[in-house]
Formats: structure tokens, C-alpha cells, sequence
């Protein structure tokens, strides 16, 4: 894995884990139902069934899979499962698949039938391909778009610098604004550990957590540091001049935009 997604990674996991911590929603007591199509002999596969807008299970969302911003560990108090008695079905009994709220187990005699769980409420993405995809708001998009390497020292040493553009879609201009300075306090004079990911991160391909995941940083360059932010509330008219036509998709209408750089040395 190169630097580069190496720091997206990083960066990702900082925002979606740590800063948006304030904005960790839940429900209890949602049903389960079987899936049947989705399900084999030793693999027996349930999902929930919310009502809740946004959608837990929306692209960019999912279940809450640590119990503490910081932690390297997989949860064992943001989700719960029970079955038709009400009783606590052991953690160690199913797997869970975070991103698309899907409960898995390998023995038919136990049937889960509600489930307790925190989810995140605001969508974080990595790609602007994906926002076609986005229609619950709020959504932020990560995006790194230019770079530049140079010497810091006598020798092989590093100064590196991207630079990165959050943009923030939101329901409405109060949680536009919210979003943004929970952002910007959270970026400006910070700094989020740059790690390795040597071993992937920390859900596995199909939204289980990955059991070979290793908390590690990079020697001689553990932290990514933010520097220039800049917070932007992007207004533009939501009607043509002429007449009373709206040309703004829902998506657009509150809308802001955080830049910043984000560095690191590396030594020789």
C-alpha cells in the first residue's frame, strides 16, 4: 500500500471514528428478519429492519464497530442482539457485518430476533463518484487533490504535503453549520495518527471486523498534521433570474467546504 492511501485511510478513519462522535445516533428493539436468498447450510444471515432517515445502513454509514474513538478492538457495548425471549445472545455465537447491519451465525438453533445498536448518522465517503450514489443527507466527501514533496534536510529527508477538501452536504443550513465547525475544531492545530494498515483496516471486505487488524503507525512519521484550514459556506442562487425555476438539487441547497493541508516529515 502506498503512502498516499495510507494517509486517505488515516484521515478517514480520524474523521468517521473520533470527530464525529457527537454525532453517533441509536435504536433498540429493531427486528431482525431472516434473508433468505443470502443465507446457506453453516451460514445463517439476518437484517435489521429500520425505518430511521437517514437510513443506518446507507452508503458511508453503518453500525458503530468500537466502543471508544481511540479503541483498536472490536465493540462489545454498541450492538446487541437478543432472541424472541428477550435474552442476550452472546457476541461469540454470530458476526456481524457493520456496513450493511447484517447479523451472521452459524448455527440454525439459534434464531436472533431484535437487535440494539448505535449507528452513524452522518455519511462519510472517499470518492465524488460515490455521492451520485448518496441520497440521505447529511454526507461529507474526503478528497485529496494535489501533493508536493520536498527536501527538508541534508539528505534523503521529506517534507510532505497534500492538500484535502471536505465538502459537507447537509438536510438543512443549522446541521450544515454544525458539521462544519465540529470539523474545523477538530482539524484546526490537530493532528490524527498515521498508520500502516499493514494488515488492512479495520473491517474486512464483506463489513466484519477484520480479525488480523494490527494498530500500527509509521516509524519516524506517526502523526498527520493539519495546517491552513479554511472553512467556506458555499451559497449560490437557488433560483434562475428570470423566473421562479429552482435549479438546485436537494443535495446542493446547504452545502460548505473545508481545505486544509495536511503534512508530515519523513526522515531519511
Amino acid at each position: 500500500m502506498e503512502n498516499l492511501r495510507r494517509e486517505d485511510l488515516s484521515l478517514h478513519n480520524y474523521i468517521k471514528n473520533n470527530v464525529f462522535q457527537p454525532f453517533i445516533e441509536g435504536e433498540i428493539s429493531i427486528p431482525l428478519s431472516y434473508i433468505e436468498e443470502q443465507s446457506s447450510i453453516g451460514s445463517y444471515v439476518y437484517g435489521l429492519e429500520s425505518n430511521m432517515q437517514p437510513s443506518p445502513i446507507s452508503k458511508g454509514r453503518g453500525l458503530v464497530y468500537l466502543d471508544a474513538p481511540n479503541s483498536t478492538v472490536e465493540q462489545t457495548s454498541c450492538v446487541t442482539v437478543y432472541d424472541e425471549n428477550y435474552t442476550v445472545i452472546s457476541g461469540s455465537n454470530y458476526n456481524l457485518d457493520y456496513v450493511d447491519g447484517r447479523v451472521i451465525l452459524d448455527n440454525p438453533s439459534i434464531v436472533p430476533v431484535t437487535v440494539d445498536y448505535k449507528w452513524h448518522y452522518v455519511a462519510v465517503i472517499d470518492s465524488w463518484k460515490d455521492i451520485t450514489e448518496v441520497s440521505d443527507l447529511p454526507v461529507v466527501v474526503i478528497g485529496i487533490s494535489k501533493f508536493n514533496k520536498e527536501g527538508f534536510q541534508l539528505g534523503g529527508g521529506k517534507y510532505i504535503s497534500r492538500q484535502v477538501d471536505i465538502n459537507i452536504f447537509a438536510s438543512n443550513g443549522a446541521e450544515r453549520d454544525d458539521i462544519t465547525e465540529t470539523l474545523y475544531d477538530a482539524l484546526y492545530q490537530k493532528s490524527c495518527a498515521y498508520q500502516t494498515f499493514t494488515k488492512g483496516t479495520m473491517l474486512d471486505w464483506d463489513g466484519t471486523w477484520n480479525g488480523d487488524y494490527q494498530y500500527t503507525t509509521v516509524s519516524g512519521s506517526s502523526n498527520l498534521k493539519f495546517g491552513n484550514v479554511i472553512a467556506t459556506t458555499i451559497r449560490v442562487a437557488t433560483t434562475t433570474p428570470s423566473m421562479d425555476v429552482g435549479i438546485l438539487s436537494d443535495i446542493n441547497r446547504y452545502r460548505s467546504r473545508i481545505s486544509f493541508d495536511m503534512f508530515h516529515w519523513k526522515e531519511a
